[in-house]
């Protein structure tokens, strides 16, 4: 296959990361090198990212995918992509179904005030999949509180699923209503942040002017 223009959208990063394709296929496994431009990147094994990609006339496709492998000296990785929605796509049909994204939260019990880091792996106006060192139980009452952009959405929530993903805790979440309003509300904060990551993944390649 075609080198293809490639970043990485990850939680712990401002902007997407440039990546040059080593090998492999971008619609199951394949490996990148992080650009020599890019500040160190520490080894995130299991981590949820975005995966975006624009061919030679600039149509971009965002896909979402893990890490499975890393070589941090090398700054090699090895990237799972999920046969999950093309959100690009997908967003123009106005179909609210769960997409993928990398976004850093923090969830809590809701009668607890101790808080335990979270990353968001999928979205949707009714749930969530997340990881967190925290433990929770099916049937748990948690808040969970995501952060995007400069702002902060906080959402009551139910434990709906546990299990175990690249040795830590997976968590499906599914979000209480208390009104039509409130799933109105997320439809449309939903709808925000997945134009804005597009747009954002859009400009970061284009203006990257990768030549391969």
């Amino acid at each position: 296959m075609q080198k293809t223009n490639l970043v990485l959208r990850h939680y712990n990063k401002l902007k997407p990361i440039n990546c040059t394709f080593i090998s492999g296929d971008t619609n199951k496994i394949f490996t990148v090198k992080i650009s020599d431009s890019e500040n160190h990147v520490a080894e995130i094994k299991g981590d949820p990212v975005l995966i975006g990609m624009m061919d030679e006339r600039e149509n971009l496709t965002v896909n979402g995918g893990s890490v499975v492998g890393a070589n941090p000296k090398e700054e090699q990785y090895i990237i799972c992509s999920n046969n999950v929605i093309n959100i690009a796509k997908e967003l123009e049909k106005r179909q609210y179904e769960r997409f993928p994204t990398s976004l850093l939260g923090e969830v809590k019990l809701l009668e607890s005030n101790k808080r335990e880091s979270a990353c968001i792996k999928d979205f949707s106006y009714s749930g969530m999949c997340i990881y967190s060192p925290g433990d929770f139980e099916i049937d748990d009452l948690i808040e969970i509180n995501v952060f995007l952009s400069n702002s902060v959405s906080k959402y009551d929530a139910t434990v709906i699923r546990k299990a175990k993903n690249f040795g830590r805790n997976e968590y499906g979440i599914q979000i209480i209503h208390r009104d039509k309003n409130s799933m109105y509300s997320t439809e449309a904060q939903l709808t925000n942040m997945v134009q804005a990551e597009k747009e954002l993944i859009y400009r970061h390649l284009i203006n990257a002017r990768y030549k391969f």
